[in-house]
């Protein structure tokens, strides 16, 4: 059986138990298709350099919410009380975890802002590391990391994130000031796995410098 066959069916059953009426098999197909990020379901089947069979391999599974928003409106006519689309999505989402075709993080948002910033604060070493040498000039200790623009672009081969945002200190009071505030800018590479939706772990390639700005306002003060 393939995934999204197996898919398919799952959602179909559970349909029937939330709603009391069938879902299609072609609605079904078409709804899972848009789930793993394809306008069709023979799009996805067409699938050769990302196959679903390595999900996985992923680390983290991003569905198509807002795909899956304009196919569920197309066959609206045709569907008696269907579900909201987070609702299919977290049905599909916990069937695909609990079958074991994947272990990884699920991020079910329409915009990942939120869940990058919680990825970054819980990964600060990331960060950290590639501004230990920015730290070191100063005379602070650095316990804060604040995230200010996120910027999500997919490409053929990768979803890049790029995040903007400051690290903040409190300066050794016993020393003299050198700064107390990192602006950094990290670009997140997740690179492409499986279907249009699986990803790997991202690389981090992160710059900054400290607040020269903020500096001067505290020399002025």
């Amino acid at each position: 059986m393939s995934l999204p066959k197996d898919c398919a069916d799952h959602l179909r059953s559970n349909y029937k138990a939330l709603t009391g009426k069938k879902l299609g098999s072609g609605h079904a197909h078409e709804i899972v298709a848009a789930y793993f990020g394809y306008p069709t379901a023979a799009a996805l089947q067409a699938e050769r350099r990302f196959p679903l069979d390595a999900m996985a391999e992923a680390d983290f599974l991003i569905p198509d919410l807002r795909l899956m928003d304009g196919r569920v409106r197309q066959i609206q006519k045709e569907l008696v009380g269907p579900p909201d689309v987070n609702g299919l999505a977290s049905v599909l989402g916990a069937f695909i975890v609990a079958s074991g075709h994947f272990a990884g993080e699920v991020w079910l948002a329409r915009q990942l802002d939120d869940e990058v910033n919680d990825y970054v604060q819980r990964n600060p070493a990331e960060v950290e590391e590639a501004l230990s040498g920015e730290m070191a000039t100063t005379n602070a200790y650095f316990d804060e990391i604040y995230i200010d623009e996120c910027d999500v672009q997919p490409n053929p081969d990768a979803l890049v994130v790029t995040v903007s945002g400051s690290m903040d200190g409190e300066n050794d009071p016993d020393q003299v000031y050198h700064g107390d505030k990192i602006l950094f800018t990290s670009v997140l590479t997740f690179e492409r796995v499986s279907g249009r939706v699986g990803y790997a772990r991202p690389e981090f390639d992160t710059s900054g410098g400290i607040d020269t700005e903020g500096m001067y306002d505290y020399e002025d003060a």
